[in-house]
């Protein structure tokens, strides 16, 4: 779960200063704020981390991308490109995610939260580029382990930590390589090191709280008088929520039940959902029904009012087609 969210220079955020992140965290302001630009970074570095290009710091999207930001100095703050793009992003781990062990000296570095800190500048062609990565293990918000890879006037990267002795391989030596992405360290340049394996499970743990990022855009899509679905679970409901009935019929076939609370009733998850809109007043009912006994269609029924007929959700008002996608 993401804990923590920091974003400097990005479109129309100089810096946003610290914001936590919670199970339900709700952002509210004027038209033209801001509010949009927090969600589309966390896109970008998200189908960053699904890219197969690993020498590219930052997909900034196209037509198929899960978000299109366009060129790297129109996501710079004033389309300024002496700014530097800035970002921090935290998150709890756990498991096998817990920490760091060094093999050599096996002092072990636990942790419950994991940070990443990145800084990224306009290099050749107006391109991004790391001059600057920092992971950040903590434990009950307290530092346990800090390391930095940085970039030197020189253009020189190099690797070090207050925490951490990292020890160099005997034999000839080479220069550390940018980073694979925004947040990865290569293979070749931990290898320059006997014990820096650790910042593999780093960067795996970053890659696991980015891909648990879903969007949801602000329009539905048309409702359909059937639905078909095959049993599969989807991933999300879809940045237009077309997948929304495939959702509940997985849930509601794998018998997941929800409540509102703690020791409130669990109730499963189609029938919740339903009670959820009664309760909101938006319909009196809503199920989802198979057309025919054995067959793979689905028809969404609801009624607006106590005293109204049962109808198809494709002839009620589209503000309410709209809703139950959500």
């Amino acid at each position: 779960m993401l804990t923590h969210l920091h974003i400097k220079n990005f479109k129309a955020w100089k810096d946003t200063g610290p914001i936590r992140l919670a199970p339900l965290t709700v952002i509210f302001g004027a038209n033209s704020a801001g509010k949009s630009s927090l969600g589309h970074l966390l896109l970008a570095l998200k189908q960053t981390t699904l890219s197969a290009d690993r020498k590219r710091p930052l997909h900034l999207g196209d037509e198929n991308a899960l978000i299109d930001l366009g060129t790297f100095a129109e996501c710079l703050h004033n389309h300024d490109l002496k700014n530097a793009l800035a970002f921090e992003l935290g998150w709890k781990i756990s498991g096998k995610e817990q920490g760091a062990r060094d093999p050599l000296s096996k002092k072990i570095f636990g942790g419950d939260e994991l940070r990443l800190a990145v800084t990224l500048s306009a290099a050749a062609k107006e391109q991004p580029r790391v001059d600057k990565l920092t992971y950040q293990l903590l434990r009950n918000t307290e530092n346990q382990l800090t390391v930095d890879y940085w970039r030197d006037e020189k253009n020189k990267l190099d690797i070090s930590s207050s925490d951490y002795k990292f020890v160099r391989n005997t034999g000839r030596s080479w220069p550390l390589d940018d980073p694979d992405k925004f947040y990865r360290i290569s293979d070749q340049s931990r290898a320059r090191f006997q014990n820096a394996e650790f910042l593999s499970d780093f960067a795996l743990s970053t890659e696991a709280a980015l891909n648990s990022v879903y969007y949801l855009g602000p329009l539905r899509d048309h409702p359909k008088r059937i639905y078909s679905w095959s049993g599969e679970t989807p991933e999300s409901v879809g940045q237009k929520g077309e997948f929304a009935i495939a959702a509940i019929l997985a849930a509601s076939a794998q018998d997941r039940k929800i409540n509102r609370g703690p020791k409130k009733h669990l109730t499963r998850f189609d029938e919740f959902i339903a009670l959820w809109l009664k309760d909101l007043g938006v319909i009196e009912s809503f199920s989802v029904k198979a057309v025919a006994e054995g067959r793979k269609e689905y028809e969404v029924l609801v009624k607006t009012h106590a005293t109204a007929s049962e109808v198809k959700i494709t002839d009620v008002g589209f503000g309410v087609s709209q809703f139950y996608q959500l």
